[in-house]
């Protein structure tokens, strides 16, 4: 069966081989040096076990970290890479972002970059125990708030150690394809990210989840791909709690609702403006960066950027490279997993074949 997911955007093993031969890879992985180059990294769900060992690397190496503002300025030009330099990222804000990164990077006294999604952040006066204090939950991540409060973004803002940037407003997947591939069951497992969402542009942000038993699920992509959502007839779902058996020939009977160019250029111009204008709202400092969800920028975004306000995305899976240089394109840029960081010039140093990427592959979902 032919896989409607363009090749760039698929999470498979031969897209990831196909980046390795296309040669996006910086010479620093393989044992050379970075002379020119501005290595960034990428985490997302951190434990302290995880996280200290990579600060403590970089510091005992000599490394300095930079913010979006001066990221930005490399690109454009205006500022040299001066010796050992990289860029720290920490994708979607979870709660350990709070609670465990933050305290390490005072620790280490190092900077970093979050990108946070806005659409998904609430409001919680209390802030939460953070890593040595009394109450500390190891398993934030995965309780009811997974990700950072208003008041715990405001907090680290504030302090200058984390830049607040923007992961778009909803990170959210859409239906793309009417193609039928299951039924949610009650025992139906996704990653969090990966639910697909159903509201409207607007509306408030609603996903799927394992309680909308027998909903068919479709091929998703990302809402800032350049697929158009397949909405799902209401009918149908109310026909397979009848006859689950049937529902790979409901859809020969009913339609499925597709968006017109308009309404997916209006509904990617609403997640870019959104989360910007929200999240500058709240935070009070100026939101210019994007890091586009699972690395994924459609042209549609990619247009648009510039006219709402950005000067920098990163979109991993669409690079040409997965570090910076001076004068590079600011819209498309990469980024490396966290575990390379062990490949920098330093020591004790790794080379690729020893650098194991298991464990960053499991912080994303």
């Amino acid at each position: 069966m032919k896989n409607s997911i363009p090749f760039r955007e698929r999470d498979t093993f031969w897209r990831k081989q196909s980046d390795f031969f296309s040669r996006k890879w910086p010479g620093f992985v393989f044992g050379l040096g970075t002379k020119n180059i501005l290595p960034v990294f990428r985490f997302s769900r951190v434990t302290r076990q995880e996280l200290e060992p990579y600060l403590i690397y970089l510091m005992e190496n000599g490394y300095e970290t930079l913010q979006s503002v001066e990221v930005e300025a490399v690109l454009s030009g205006e500022r040299s890479i001066q010796g050992r330099e990289v860029a720290l990222c920490f994708d979607h804000a979870w709660a350990s972002l709070w609670s465990v990164a933050a305290p390490l990077l005072e620790r280490y006294n190092q900077k970093a970059i979050t990108f946070a999604i806005p659409g998904r952040t609430k409001d919680h006066e209390a802030l939460r125990p953070v890593w040595g204090e009394p109450g500390h939950d190891p398993a934030i991540d995965y309780t009811k708030n997974p990700f950072c409060s208003w008041q715990e973004l405001k907090v680290l803002s504030d302090s200058g150690r984390l830049d607040v940037q923007s992961n778009c407003w909803s990170h959210g997947k859409i239906f793309t394809n009417e193609q039928f591939l299951k039924l949610i069951v009650p025992e139906s497992r996704l990653p969090s990210l990966s639910w697909p969402m159903i509201n409207d542009p607007g509306e408030p942000l609603r996903f799927l989840s394992r309680s909308n038993v027998f909903h068919p699920l479709l091929p998703t992509r990302s809402r800032l791909s350049d697929g158009k959502r397949h909405v799902v007839d209401p009918s149908v779902v109310e026909a397979i709690h009848y006859d689950p058996d049937a529902a790979p020939y409901l859809f020969k009977k009913y339609f499925l609702q597709i968006e017109t160019d308009k309404e997916r250029a209006e509904a990617i111009a609403f997640e870019l403006r959104q989360s910007r204008e929200v999240l500058e709202a709240r935070l009070g400092k100026s939101v210019h960066q994007i890091a586009f969800p699972w690395g994924v920028c459609g042209t549609i975004a990619k247009d648009l950027l510039g006219t709402l306000g950005y000067r920098s995305a990163f979109a991993d899976r669409m690079s040409s490279e997965f570090m910076l240089k001076p004068n590079q394109s600011p819209f498309s840029l990469g980024r490396l997993d966290y575990p390379y960081i062990r490949a920098l010039p330093g020591r004790p140093r790794k080379r690729y074949w020893r650098i194991q990427t298991n464990d960053s592959m499991r912080a994303f979902s």
